[in-house]
Parts: structure tokens; C-alpha cells; sequence
């Protein structure tokens, strides 16, 4: 019984060590947090400033983006591929590192698309319409990179579309999902979320039809209320 017991142990203690690492090599260092700071100041800036170019507040967001993604330590990403009729701005995929720790990572599979749409306003129903017939043929998520998200609230405009196009497959298996990521995103990461607990807890929230927020624990966010 007691060597049962000590087995049992041992298992919880390496599951717990290998949680720690994944937790450990996907959060950004000091080093990394500054630079972030630095590239989300400049987000803000240029999209405050009604005189600035879409081309200048484009690369801001692609900037701020392709540093998450090269930063998580866990993917490998390809930019600004072409097919016969789209071009799809990341393709990401995880590493070899990242199938190390797939139990530890719910974003349903092993590929998932980014879109960064750098408007001076939300992202309406059209997009969305698109970006899904892309994933129909490529994998079952996508991310939109955005600084001011997606049109509306609820089951509403660009929000509502990505719900309803998420619940019509009866099929768990084949619905696809949505991700919003916009500037609100962002600065949570500033704040001490990692990318990584953010988009699975958008994912949690699609699939459940509730607040992201309430499935991060301990979020920033929540302190501050």
C-alpha cells in the first residue's frame, strides 16, 4: 500500500514539475516584458492619432503580434502565405517543443490560423464570413488580431456571427472557432496573463457561450474591480 502510495505521489509531482516548466518557458521574462511594453506603448500611440497611416498602425499590430507568438516559445510560424484564392497572414503551428506539452495546450490541433486587420474601427460580419470559409478548409481555429475587436456584442454584428457560425455544426468535433484578440487582450498580457491563458480561455468562453474572464482565475482584471 505504501509503495502504491508513494507511485502515486512520484506521478503528481512530475505532472506538477512539468505544468511548473510549460508555465515557466511560456511567460515572458523581465527582458521580454519590457520590449512588450515598449512595442504595446507604440500600439496605443499610433492608434491615437487620427493622422497616422493604416500602413504604420498595421505593422504596430503585426509587430506586437509576431513578438507573442515568437516569444511563447511553442510555435513555429510561416507569414503572409498565398493560396489559389486567399493570403493568410500566419500560419502558426506548434514546435516540436510545443507536442511536448500538448496536454497542457487547448487549441484543437496542431495548426491555427492569425489574421491581422489593422481598420480604424471593429471588424464587421463580411470578414468574419471570409475568415471562416478559410478555416472550413484549413483547420477548426483562427485568430483575429485587431485593436478594436469585432463589431457589436452578444449574438450582435461580428461578435454574434462568430457564435453563430460556431453552433451551426451539431458536430462538437467540426465546429470551428473564432478568437477576438484586440487591444483590451494586450494590455491584460501587460498586466501579468500570459497569450497562451488568454486565448484558452476564449476558447472555454466560445464553447460555453460565457465571458472569457471568467475562465482565467486570478485574472488582473479582476483584482482591479
Amino acid at each position: 500500500m505504501a509503495g502504491e502510495m508513494n507511485s502515486k505521489q512520484y506521478l503528481l509531482e512530475y505532472l506538477e514539475d512539468k505544468e511548473k516548466m510549460f508555465n515557466e518557458i511560456t511567460r515572458l521574462s523581465q527582458d521580454e516584458k519590457k520590449q512588450y511594453n515598449t512595442l504595446l506603448e507604440n500600439l496605443i500611440a499610433v492608434n491615437s492619432k487620427k493622422e497616422v497611416g493604416q500602413r504604420v498602425k498595421g505593422k504596430a499590430l503585426e509587430d506586437i503580434v509576431s513578438f507573442l507568438l515568437e516569444t511563447s516559445s511553442i510555435f513555429k510560424v510561416q507569414r503572409n502565405l498565398r493560396t489559389s484564392t486567399n493570403e493568410i497572414d500566419q500560419i502558426i503551428e506548434l514546435s516540436f517543443r510545443g507536442k511536448e506539452f500538448k496536454n497542457y495546450i487547448d487549441i484543437l490541433g496542431d495548426v491555427f490560423l492569425g489574421e491581422c486587420k489593422n481598420y480604424n474601427k471593429t471588424i464587421g460580419v463580411t470578414w468574419v464570413g471570409k475568415f471562416y470559409s478559410l478555416l472550413q478548409t484549413t483547420c477548426k481555429l483562427g485568430v483575429i488580431f485587431s485593436y478594436f475587436g469585432l463589431s457589436g456584442k452578444g449574438w450582435n454584428a461580428g461578435s454574434g456571427l462568430v457564435k453563430k457560425l460556431h453552433i451551426s455544426k451539431e458536430d462538437f468535433s467540426r465546429r470551428i472557432y473564432i478568437i477576438n484578440f484586440n487591444i483590451i487582450d494586450f494590455k491584460l498580457i501587460n498586466q501579468g496573463q500570459s497569450f497562451l491563458n488568454i486565448m484558452q480561455a476564449k476558447i472555454s468562453g466560445l464553447r460555453t457561450d460565457t465571458g472569457f474572464l471568467k475562465h482565467i482565475s486570478d485574472h488582473p482584471a479582476q483584482q482591479m474591480h
